[in-house]
């Protein structure tokens, strides 16, 4: 009887704790400053094969980013940031001059780094993974 008390006390215990926040799906960051985006908020991801020399993604974020992203970047010309897939560096870019669009390009030698970010950014979630 105990037992089952202490077990039934642990289970609303557990229900109640808030479950792991998820990272955002891509992140830019500068500093302090940054654009988070989810996965709704991801328009497209295409993918390019340059055959010897490796692959590329092109991500294009909702039209809403745009000004966001003209914003931090103009502030930070001449700085490197991070770019974070699922909260893990993707690329670190150097900014030669602002950014007008919320779109970014990663490209890779590594076929297999760029399956990955690919699946972390299509998939269902930072976590699972899917197998590609």
């Amino acid at each position: 009887m105990i037992r089952a008390a202490l077990a039934l006390a642990a289970a609303t215990v557990l229900a109640a704790l808030p479950a792991a926040a998820e990272p955002p799906r891509i992140s830019l960051v500068f500093g302090s400053d940054a654009i988070n985006a989810q996965p709704e908020d991801i328009r497209s991801v295409r993918r390019v094969e340059d055959g010897d020399r490796g692959a590329a993604l092109v991500i294009r974020l909702a039209a809403a980013f745009d000004r966001q992203m003209a914003a931090l970047t103009r502030g930070h010309v001449g700085e490197t940031g991070e770019l974070l897939i699922c909260g893990e560096v993707a690329v670190e870019p150097y900014l030669n001059s602002p950014i007008t669009e919320a779109m970014f390009v990663i490209s890779d030698t590594d076929i297999a780094r760029i399956d990955q970010l690919q699946a972390l950014l299509t998939g269902p979630s930072c976590v699972e993974t899917p197998e590609s």
